[in-house]
């Protein structure tokens, strides 16, 4: 599902989206590192399988590195759009960074309007 919202969302800056399609593999390499004993048994995974899928998930890692700043600076700027302080939510000079990060979450635009329609089914029997 993911990976279909990231090619059909109409992006402003298409350096967006093959960053999040590495993110979406990455999370997907992880969770088969996870939860990986159905492959094994089916015969899918053999042995080494599992070295290979560290191997493939460190790679994609590296991968990734040199955009961790500019996304948390992204992120950092979008919260000083959405409220009226400059500061950065993760290292302001009081130290309150996960009340000042809930704050910021509950102003935000992002949190108006009903829970998505997943959400009683799939969400909240988790949380």
């Amino acid at each position: 599902m993911a990976r279909q919202r990231i090619a059909q969302y109409p992006f402003k800056d298409q350096k967006i989206r093959p960053i999040l399609e590495l993110m979406a593999s990455i999370y997907a390499l992880k969770e088969l590192q996870v939860d990986n004993q159905h492959l094994y048994e089916t015969g899918f995974f053999r042995a080494g399988s599992g070295d290979l899928l560290t191997e493939s998930y460190n790679s994609q890692l590296r991968l990734l590195r040199p955009h961790l700043i500019p996304i948390v600076e992204l992120s950092d700027a979008s919260v000083a759009r959405e409220t009226s302080w400059n500061i950065s939510t993760i290292g302001n000079k009081y130290g309150d960074i996960v009340e000042l990060q809930l704050e910021v979450a509950q102003k935000s635009r992002l949190n108006t309007g009903s829970p998505p329609p997943y959400y009683e089914k799939l969400m909240k029997p988790i949380i």
